[in-house]
């Protein structure tokens, strides 16, 4: 096997590199003219590796573990302390399966009517200019909270939107500014601590035939010997359920972008049935979104030939592998038509192909238990954009930062309505 090339950091080149965000390890592979490369800044060692082939190796659970591999910043404001994405083995399959079973095709219906409903109501009420960010993450909440078992009734409107805000805010917070990064470990604290209240509330008062959703799911969730998962674990996992939600926010300020800067609302409108799914699969995989995720090496192992030896932080770039020219023909260009016809495939079957929320099998490896959510949100989104109501666009600045997680428009996609 090759030995990895490595490529040292400077102090002087931090602030230019971080400026790359989503594009720095394909830079760093780049330089290297390799697939696989070590960056070393001080004291600290990483290995990234892309693509479909890396990303086979990165999931498989007897080579790679996640225990550990997490940033402290990153769990302290996205991921949570002791949540399901942390863990390995029996005790992730133990935990990952609460997810599952949440996901049924019946549930996802239920969501998908909710999100429907509200979105309906939220955009009759409109008139004049609006960010598609902003109705995004009102409505996303709200739909989530209502299909996890939770009531907004008793909240105020300014309650209700810091909660919203905070999902955004704990994502926001894990790799950008010290200011942010403040600003989201604050923001997670409220929101754990809400959480445990209702936690406690479904604990102490489940309600018979409500079993089935999130909010009592997690409250009687055990742990592999059988005992009820600790309040704040089960409060993480609870937000594991409507952060990711909320954080869909992003993507439909990003199919602002698709539908009105990279003129792709007519070729949708013309052939919505078939192109929905299609154009919906193509955005995850154009658009930044996740940039990355860590592991750790349990034993040697082999990656595009090059040896990564045992304990090996590695990183896995999944903005690089859904635009990796070794599989993804001209990946610079959005292509309506990319999955036409195996648009279902992407997230029912296929476990590699395009990642944009993680790969490999959802009950056993840590693929993003949301993804169905996210294909459901989605297409309520695009309907309503496409063939529900009537916009003009106006004048905005469509640019998205790649240096800015997580990123869409500087305009958070402006339209208006009559």
């Amino acid at each position: 096997m090759k030995q990895v090339p490595e490529t040292k950091i400077k102090l002087t080149d931090v602030k230019e590199m971080f400026n790359k965000g989503y594009d720095l390890l394909g830079e760093l592979r780049k330089d290297a003219d390799s697939s696989v490369v070590k960056g070393k800044f001080l004291t600290e060692e990483f290995i990234t590796v892309c693509g479909e082939e890396a990303a086979k190796t990165f999931y498989d659970p007897t080579k790679f573990k996640r225990e550990g591999a997490m940033p402290k910043p990153v769990i302290k404001t996205l991921f949570g302390e002791n949540g399901v994405q942390t863990l390995d083995g029996k005790a992730h399959e133990h935990r990952k399966n609460y997810f599952m079973d949440l996901m049924t095709p019946e549930r996802m219906e239920d969501y998908r009517k909710i999100l429907d409903e509200k979105l309906t109501e939220k955009m009759d009420s409109i008139h004049g200019k609006f960010e598609l960010f902003d109705i995004a993450n009102e409505v996303l909440f709200r739909s989530i909270a209502e299909w996890s078992g939770i009531n907004l009734a008793n909240y105020d409107e300014e309650k209700i939107k810091k909660l919203a805000d905070n999902q955004i805010s704990m994502i926001s917070g894990a790799v950008t500014s010290p200011k942010d990064h403040l600003e989201g470990v604050s923001d997670r604290k409220e929101s754990e601590e809400w959480a445990k209240e209702l936690l406690k509330e479904a604990r102490k008062n489940p309600v018979p035939g409500k079993e089935h959703l999130a909010l009592y799911t997690f409250a009687q969730a055990t742990d592999l010997e059988g005992e009820l998962l600790p309040l704040d674990v089960a409060a993480v996992e609870l937000l594991n359920i409507i952060r990711p939600t909320v954080a869909l926010t992003v993507w439909v300020a990003l199919m602002g972008h698709a539908l009105f800067e990279e003129g792709q609302y007519s070729k949708l409108k013309a052939n919505f049935e078939e192109l929905q799914d299609p154009f919906i699969q193509e955005m995850r995989r154009y658009y930044p979104f996740f940039p990355m995720l860590p592991a750790i090496a349990i034993d040697d192992v082999e990656i595009d030939g090059y040896h990564i030896p045992k304990d090996s932080w590695v990183i896995l770039d999944l903005y690089g592998t859904n635009h990796d020219v070794r599989t993804v023909d001209h990946p610079g260009t959005f292509d309506i038509e990319r999955y036409k016809g195996r648009a279902k495939e992407i997230s029912y079957e296929e476990e590699y192909e395009m990642i944009a929320q993680g790969g490999g099998k959802f009950r056993e490896m840590h693929r993003c238990a949301g993804e169905w959510i996210t294909l459901h949100s989605l297409r309520v989104f695009s309907d309503h954009l496409v063939n529900k109501y009537d916009f003009t666009v106006p004048e905005q600045d469509w640019r998205i930062p790649m240096n800015q997680f997580p990123t869409y428009p500087n305009s958070k996609g402006l339209l208006f309505k009559e």
